[in-house]
């Protein structure tokens, strides 16, 4: 009889078991249908225990709650346009592409989606992922009344047996004709290489605002989610504050419609920390110290990327750690150019004594015609420090007024060569220039230069000179904050209009010499009417009269 009460108890102990497992699965799938971190990590099931709904190989940390709030409110329809930025290998695709994609038909299982990536292979190999998830018996559980309709074999192009589409395409990709309910774009760049190619991140930008802005209605939401690469990036234009197209009036308005989250890798007190109640402490280990600075800070991911890894990394190369881990593609002490090297002047510090150089930088072509024009001149003093005048030109302008701009500041500092792009004079403006100068009487010799393609290499002369301190600029112009922003940002800035302009000058001083010293007094200067020099009048006349009686009678 015992046994078998041992029995009983051990079959009722089983069942009782059983029906937690069962509750405890009813109730996950419950939450996955309306929360995104519950779908993601009842899609993971450990292997191990497959029934076990409290157990997952998806790690959801509280930046990935950050996340998952974003993107319910885009489902919800609170949120039209979301722009996050991540470090890499920080579990971004996963949620917010792979599962959020998923997630996202199963609710919506007639809407239309575009997934976007840097190419075909990569947005294919998402389809895949997403495919998978959406024909697991775990997706079944949560939503058992969406299927793939049994056409839906290719990895790029998904649909619901309910008609709902999911498109997988790369940039450059169309996509389908149809309209779509939500667009995700998930690294559209691929790598350093293509973020540092002006040609592509402008096809880029001309890709979205054409061939993806084509398919979006009034109601579409559009996710952009990528590491920071460049200013210039499809974050940077879209949603971050600091990017000079949010200066514009166009900027401004598309910038209001867009949530933007920046999660960096290393975290410091600010608004970021506080929503993830991170416990910041000053850090002690030298290398960290070395590479952050003795101020309380936290690793985002500390399991996976410490403090001490994250310093390494910054360690190897700063600017790239600055952009793809801490999501500032421009680091505040500058990259090409140095803010130790940047000298500053007052006006009343600008010596007189000065050889008077000029040059411009056009924007004519094609492909800059959006660009500024810059026109300056600068002087060169005795010592062959280069003091850049105040009166710089920086406007969009056309042809006809860039040579009066010309005409007027060659006529005002009267330069002694003025330096410029070969082009411009050949296959420009330069008939028009020479005619202008003839009339108004304005002579200057232009000595046109053929630029290289490589902007770095360009701007090495004046790199030298102002790692050396021997360029000053004008703290008083209101042209200066921008163009020292510039400088700074160098070579991942979104214009380097200053730059280029500044490059032509020291490619041009390489040629030339400073300016001679200025002529020095006589140290013996005998004041008048003083005694010395009523003696040296009297000596004087002694020796006229001498001078007279010796020549006496000839």
């Amino acid at each position: 009889m015992a046994r078998r009460s041992r029995q009983a108890d051990a079959q009722s102990l089983g069942d009782s078991e059983r029906q937690i497992r069962l509750l405890e699965r009813a109730k996950k799938i419950q939450l996955a249908r309306t929360n995104l971190i519950d779908f993601a990590e009842f899609m993971m099931p450990d292997p191990e225990d497959m029934d076990d709904a409290t157990r997952s190989l998806y790690r959801a940390q509280p930046y990935h709650m950050l996340l998952a709030e974003g993107l319910e409110r885009v489902d919800r329809g609170e949120c039209l346009r979301l722009g996050m930025s991540l470090p890499p290998q920080h579990g971004k695709t996963r949620l917010a592409s792979v599962n959020f994609a998923a997630w996202y038909a199963g609710r919506h299982s007639r809407r239309n989606t575009i997934f976007a990536a840097y190419n075909e292979t990569y947005a294919s190999k998402i389809g895949g992922l997403v495919r998978g998830v959406m024909q697991s018996p775990q997706y079944a559980a949560v939503f058992p009344h969406v299927t793939l309709d049994k056409g839906s074999r290719a990895k790029d192009a998904l649909e619901t047996c309910e008609g709902g589409q999911l498109n997988f395409v790369g940039r450059g990709g169309s996509g389908t004709g149809l309209p779509a309910d939500l667009v995700v774009i998930d690294d559209p760049i691929k790598g350093d290489s293509e973020a540092n190619s002006p040609t592509i991140i402008e096809s880029l930008h001309d890709w979205y605002s054409s061939t993806i802005y084509s398919r979006v209605r009034a109601t579409t939401a559009i996710v952009i989610i990528h590491t920071r690469w460049v200013e210039d990036d499809l974050l940077g234009r879209m949603c971050d504050p600091d990017h000079p197209w949010r200066q514009t009036d166009d900027g401004k308005e598309e910038a209001a419609r867009w949530d933007y989250i920046n999660i960096p890798a290393v975290l410091f007190d600010g608004p970021i920390a506080q929503a993830l109640n991170k416990n910041l402490e000053i850090p002690t280990d030298p290398q960290v110290v070395s590479a952050f600075g003795k101020k309380p800070m936290a690793a985002l991911w500390p399991e996976e990327f410490n403090l001490r890894h994250l310093a390494s990394a910054k360690k190897l190369d700063k600017n790239n750690f600055e952009a793809l881990y801490q999501g500032h593609p421009n680091p505040e002490d500058g990259d090409y150019f140095k803010a130790e090297g940047i000298v500053e002047y007052q006006a009343q510090d600008l010596p007189r004594n000065l050889r008077i150089y000029g040059a411009s930088d056009h924007a004519i072509t094609e492909k800059k015609k959006n660009d500024p024009n810059v026109i300056g001149c600068v002087g060169v003093d005795e010592k062959d420090h280069v003091w850049i005048f105040p009166d710089l030109v920086w406007e969009r302008m056309e042809t006809d007024r860039i040579v009066e701009e010309l005409i007027a500041m060659m006529r005002n500092r009267r330069p002694l060569l003025w330096w410029m792009e070969s082009e411009n004079i050949s296959k420009s403006f330069g008939p028009f220039l020479y005619k202008r100068m003839m009339e108004e009487k304005v002579y200057c010799a232009i000595d046109a230069q053929t630029p290289s393609a490589d902007k770095r290499a360009r701007a090495r002369a004046i790199q030298g000179r102002m790692s050396m301190k021997m360029v000053h600029f004008p703290a008083f112009a209101p042209w200066w904050p921008r163009a020292r922003a510039e400088l700074l940002k160098f070579p991942r800035a979104t214009h380097d209009d200053f730059v280029d302009w500044l490059a032509w000058i020291g490619r041009g001083l390489m040629a030339e010499v400073a300016a001679d010293a200025a002529p020095q007094c006589e140290e013996k200067v005998i004041k008048v009417g003083s005694i010395s020099w009523i003696k040296a009048a009297s000596a004087r006349e002694e020796r006229q009269r001498k001078m007279r009686k010796a020549t006496a009678g000839f």
